[in-house]
């Protein structure tokens, strides 16, 4: 991404009404002193797991990342962050980081979000339902989920606002795309005409161990693709399930997960080499795709000045922690602020 497409980005994130506090902590990334790729990245895999989208995408000639938190472990501190744990600082930066040098106009991203929080097996211990789709966030586990919801709803905006696409991931009936920071986005890119496309599909058609049906949200029809239609009986009497029930102690009928689920949420290798079939299409689609936001002309700095630091914001940096973002931003030795920006950073936040 180039300076001139960078202050494009800028430009169309405060054309939708993007809270202040967000662009501030991608302006702040993007000063960042740090070393920058040759090849701009075509193919980013999210939650990566075995990273077999982004290998695949490699083996094919395009130039991937793969992130995800069990990558660099063994770096870890006992007891610290990972380094690649998009709910710490320098994961999350990490992250925007790979945007930010991703290829203009024809970058796709796969989002395949930890989904155990969001699935109808834990809703009685996440309490999440559809009128209360942040749960109960007394709950670490839960208060966790919807950090890191709120994180990646971050990148995916820098996605589509950079005119790339996105696929976010997660198993039929989970509850994430109701995460109030997802529908404020799908919104207002509804508003300039990006619409959002969701598609639903048997994992079991792409040599998938269990049935898991799937559901697959993002900012292209070609999702539509992924369905191969229903299941023949025999993918349904081969199919291993994954999860048992018990009773509980106050006589109800409960689900829990059994070695099969951690098995199942790794891509086979037949889904994922679909999604790279894909990368061509959705390649030329973002490079000949209008984006309909219209930006303001004028001093970018200007434009952020004039910006307000609302409520929607004040949620977006609640939910994200976007505070110790930019603390861990803003006290690097690499920031390098601009002269002309000195005067529109916040000395406190």
């Amino acid at each position: 991404m180039t300076p001139s497409q960078f202050d494009l980005l800028i430009r169309r994130l405060i054309a939708v009404k993007t809270p202040k506090v967000v662009i501030l902590l991608i302006l702040l990334i993007s000063w960042l002193d740090v070393e920058k790729h040759e090849r701009e990245f075509q193919v980013v895999e999210f939650y990566a797991g075995v990273g077999r989208v982004a290998s695949l995408a490699k083996w094919v000639g395009y130039k991937t990342a793969a992130i995800d938190v069990l990558y660099g472990e063994n770096r870890a501190k006992p007891g610290g962050r990972k380094p690649m744990d998009i709910n710490g600082s320098a994961g999350f930066v990490l992250c925007v980081l790979l945007l930010l040098n991703g290829e203009w106009e024809a970058m796709v991203c796969t989002f395949a979000i930890v989904c155990s929080s969001w699935v109808p097996v834990n809703r009685h211990s996440t309490h999440r339902s559809l009128l209360t789709p942040l749960g109960n966030e007394n709950f670490t586990g839960v208060r966790r989920a919807n950090k890191m919801t709120s994180r990646t709803v971050i990148l995916i905006l820098i996605v589509v606002l950079s005119g790339g696409t996105y696929l976010m991931e997660n198993p039929a009936l989970s509850l994430i795309a109701l995460h109030p920071r997802y529908i404020w986005v799908v919104d207002r890119l509804a508003e300039f005409g990006i619409l959002t496309h969701k598609v639903s599909f048997w994992m079991r058609k792409y040599l998938s161990m269990s049935w898991k049906r799937t559901w697959v949200w993002g900012n292209t029809r070609r999702i539509a693709g992924l369905d191969l239609g229903p299941m023949t009986d025999q993918e349904r009497e081969d199919s291993e399930p994954t999860t048992t029930t018990y009773i509980d102690a106050a006589g109800k009928k409960r689900f829990k997960g059994n070695p099969n689920l951690k098995r199942s949420q790794q891509y086979t290798f037949r889904f994922a080499s679909t999604l790279v079939s894909m990368v061509p299409k959705l390649r030329e689609d973002s490079i000949g795709r209008k984006m309909p936001v219209e930006v303001a002309e004028g001093s970018l700095v200007e434009l952020f000045n004039r910006l307000p630091w609302d409520e929607e914001g004040a949620a977006w940096e609640l939910e994200a922690d976007l505070k110790e973002l930019i603390i861990y931003v803003r006290g690097s030795k690499k920031l390098r602020i601009p002269s002309e920006w000195r005067c529109a950073i916040p000395t406190a936040i």
